[in-house]
């Protein structure tokens, strides 16, 4: 069942609390992606509201759809009487939920799936399940209705019966056109049918077979479609929060957090976020306080009435530039370590920077200050005037577009931070955060992190990280350990990135362009190796293809990463810009390719455009894309 009401969204929520309050046995299980930032945005959204409201509940940080399978079935009896609910966070809705989870078997939970993630892949209408599944969508924001989403199978038990039976009605239908008489009436569509033919067998099956033709084509051309995306999650539960009247500044931040996290992975375009941004905004001016100081009292007998309470820290509407952490950099380090740039200008050349320093030079900023901390060393007159500047001289080089609306977070004089480098410090610890346990220093000190690339921790661990870093104030100095890893992040993608296009390890085919870096040895291969990142490294190569050839045009582009040496997988990235009805279908053609060549295949990622698959088989998988392209894209 699809909610798309506010209404429905607040009678679920009351239900889950009123049955989860009756018993600590009934507490709420929540699954998360540990994928990116929108999804731990959204967790610590639900989680305030259940703390809120006393509701017992616990959560999983999950990677995949095993993970989740494992989990449940050890946690959850096909024989268990009571009531419970299941959420799943960024990890449901491209998979059939009810036959993953044998929610058949287990009539007693219910699952409610908060997902960015389209299509929606798991609803049936065979009557099992249906009424067990729960699935958050805002219609307005996403522009259809539950009514125009189809469900993934047809379980109406008439295709057997109505095929059986057509032969018969064709061969009778020139008799039963001689023995109709009597009157006939005109129907909406200008023809014309006898009274006798409404109810007869024949006309009733006729009709069943156009709604089944028609539910078929509504569900080929919803599903092929491909991989596209709703509304970010965190924004959806901060809606659920504000209609419960339960919101509060710092949901908001959050739920920003997940709306700029989409924006930087490709998963919103720019009029999409424009909406977003507009309707976000509201919020913001209507109470954009996170705290607020202690009202000043008056002294005894000085006549005073006392100061009102000053905030101290508040979100607040503020441009920013494409190339992300600027604040945290300098000028030059952040516009020649992103991709953004380098994709234009290909900073990653001698002679790339050397256009960097002349586009500076032009726009009266000398190097000196380029090259200093923005936030400490850069004069107030240049900051002042690089976003005038900028639009200026900035569209002959192809960043005519590198200023966007956005928000920060200002704590008092102390400390600001941006909505988009929270994003980048948030994914660089969910994909490349180290291990947090103690070391012990070449100075015979201890240490509590371990920075080396072989100390990756698991998801888990590392999604820790990040819940911590999102904190405001009490972050544990994570989020500035996330930040200076996001700048190494940058680093990496731009240096590595440009070396494989210089190197030009690409093939271009007519339906896509593939690179295959899995014989390819990466300089920064620890911090590249990731999903989120290799699809921004995607994306680099599809812009940095269109702003440096004659061909505007923006073909698919899969992404074979580097052979991780543990066991000995490659990841596949398929990147493809999205737009209204066309969405990613490489997912689709990996499948097909993986399944006809007998590859050892991994495909239970939550996003669907990303796979794994033997390092021995990549050559053979490549070749039969090839020809699967041709139908499927």
């Amino acid at each position: 069942m699809i909610l798309t009401d506010s209404q429905q969204w607040v009678n679920l929520y009351d239900t889950i609390k009123e049955e989860s309050r009756k018993s600590e046995e009934k507490h709420v299980h929540i699954y998360v992606s540990a994928a990116d930032a929108d999804s731990v945005c959204a967790l610590r959204i639900l989680e305030s509201l259940l703390q809120n409201d006393l509701v017992p509940h616990g959560w999983t940080a999950v990677s995949r759809y095993q993970e989740v399978i494992e989990d449940f079935l050890a946690t959850y009896d096909e024989e268990d009487p009571v009531t419970r609910f299941v959420v799943l966070i960024n990890c449901g809705s491209s998979e059939d939920v009810g036959s993953l989870l044998g929610l058949a078997q287990r009539p007693n939970i219910c699952v409610v799936i908060v997902d960015s993630h389209r299509p929606i892949m798991h609803l049936s209408n065979d009557g099992d399940t249906s009424s067990q599944i729960f699935v958050l969508m805002d219609s307005e924001a996403e522009g259809i209705t539950s009514d125009d989403i189809p469900h993934a199978y047809d379980g109406d038990g008439e295709d057997s019966e109505d095929d059986g039976d057509h032969d018969n009605d064709s061969e009778q239908e020139n008799d039963d056109e001689n023995e109709r008489g009597g009157r006939r009436r005109r129907l909406e569509d200008g023809t014309y049918a006898s009274d006798q033919d409404q109810d007869s067998p024949r006309t009733n099956r006729a009709a069943r077979r156009r709604e089944r033709k028609l539910r078929d084509d509504a569900r080929a051309t919803y599903y092929s479609q491909g991989v596209h995306y709703g509304k970010p999650s965190a924004c959806l539960l901060y809606d659920l929060a504000y209609h419960l009247q339960q919101d509060s500044s710092y949901m908001l931040w959050l739920a920003l957090v997940g709306l700029t996290d989409h924006l930087v992975h490709g998963r919103v375009d720019g009029s999409k976020y424009d909406e977003y941004y507009l309707r976000y905004e509201s919020h913001v001016a209507a109470g954009g306080h996170l705290d607020e100081a202690q009202a000043v009292e008056p002294v005894d007998g000085d006549g005073g009435t006392g100061s009102p309470p000053v905030p101290t820290c508040r979100i607040a509407p503020q441009d920013d530039f494409r190339f992300g952490l600027l604040r945290e950099w300098t000028l030059w380090d952040a516009m020649a370590h992103s991709p953004y740039v380098a994709s234009r200008l290909q900073t990653y050349t001698e002679k790339g920077r050397e256009r960097l320093e002349f586009l500076l030079i032009k726009m009266g900023i000398p190097l000196r200050e380029a090259r200093g901390l923005y936030a400490l060393d850069m004069k107030p007159l240049y900051k002042a005037k690089l976003e005038e500047q900028l639009a200026l001289h900035g569209v002959s080089y192809g960043l005519g577009d590198a200023i966007f609306k956005s928000f920060q977070l200002q704590d008092g004089y102390s400390r600001c931070v941006m909505a988009v480098d929270v994003v980048h410090a948030a994914t660089a610890l969910l994909e490349s955060g180290a291990v947090r346990r103690p070391r012990e220093s070449s100075a015979g000190s201890t240490s509590t992190e371990d920075d080396t690339p072989n100390a990756l921790g698991d998801h888990r661990d590392r999604f820790w990280r990040c819940w911590n870093a999102l904190s405001w104030r009490d972050d544990d100095g994570e989020l500035r350990r996330g930040i200076e890893l996001a700048k190494k992040v940058q680093r990496a993608l731009v240096a590595d990135g440009g070396s494989v296009v210089v190197q030009r390890l690409y093939h271009n085919f007519r339906q896509f362009r593939i690179f295959d870096l899995s014989d390819h040895q990466l300089t920064n291969r620890a911090l590249l190796a990731h999903p989120m990142t290799l699809q921004r490294m995607a994306a680099f190569f599809q812009e940095q293809h269109l702003h440096q050839s004659q061909n505007n045009r923006r073909k698919p582009l899969v992404l074979v990463g580097t052979k991780d040496p543990l066991n000995g997988r490659c990841l596949v990235v398929g990147y493809q810009v999205t737009a209204p009805g066309q969405g990613n279908r490489l997912g689709a053609a990996f499948e097909a390719a993986a399944e006809e060549v007998g590859a050892q295949a991994w495909h239970d990622l939550f996003d669907t455009s990303i796979m794994e698959i033997a390092g021995e088989d990549v050559e053979r998988f490549k070749a039969e894309l090839l020809r699967v392209a041709s139908e499927l894209l």
